[in-house]
């Protein structure tokens, strides 16, 4: 009878062992795809972020007149001369329709468009994108001839979710060029 019972407590012993290896197998997997995702969101967000860092810096170099063509919360556009060749360039930012080959029913397109040529689509799971305007006192302006700052929220999620959630990344590039 003792023998019975001992190797029924082994038994249970061994499957509570066993649901604990997978409990942390399941936890281990849930955490690296979640960090891979945020990881990801935060990659895409300091990329964007250094894009838009060297693109505003130039705002107005090389150019004379209107430096600022158009500019709102979500769209700028802006002469410079990219490519230092003494030709002033245009350059737009525009956000604009939702994605639709994403699982992500947030991720909107951001389109980049030098010269109106094709546009470069730099939009990996951007979901907020918000310019702001400031005057030489640092007082939000949309006068474009007053503009001296610019400042651009990103949010950037993961194109696909773990569960129902999203990996999140926001990035705020503030940018005072010398040119404007």
């Amino acid at each position: 009878m003792a023998a019975y019972l001992d190797i029924i407590c082994s038994f249970v012993i061994a499957a509570l062992l066993l649901l604990n290896v997978q409990r942390m197998n399941a936890d281990l997997v849930a955490r690296t795809y979640k960090g891979g995702n945020e990881y990801i969101a935060q990659s895409n967000a300091a990329t964007l972020a250094e894009i838009l860092n060297n693109d505003l810096q130039r705002v107005g170099y090389g150019v004379t007149g209107a430096k600022i063509t158009s500019a709102d919360s979500t769209r700028l556009t802006f002469r410079a001369d990219l490519d230092r060749n003494g030709t002033p360039d245009s350059l737009r930012y525009i956000f604009g329709g939702y994605v639709p080959r994403t699982t992500n029913p947030r991720d909107r397109l951001l389109n980049r468009l030098v010269n109106a040529e094709t546009p470069d689509s730099i939009s990996q799971g951007v979901t907020v994108f918000k310019f702001t305007y400031y005057d030489s006192t640092g007082a939000t302006t949309a006068t474009l001839s007053a503009v001296k700052g610019i400042q651009a929220d990103i949010t950037v999620e993961s194109t696909a979710p773990y569960d129902t959630s999203y990996a999140k990344s926001f990035v705020r590039v503030k940018i005072w060029p010398k040119n404007l």
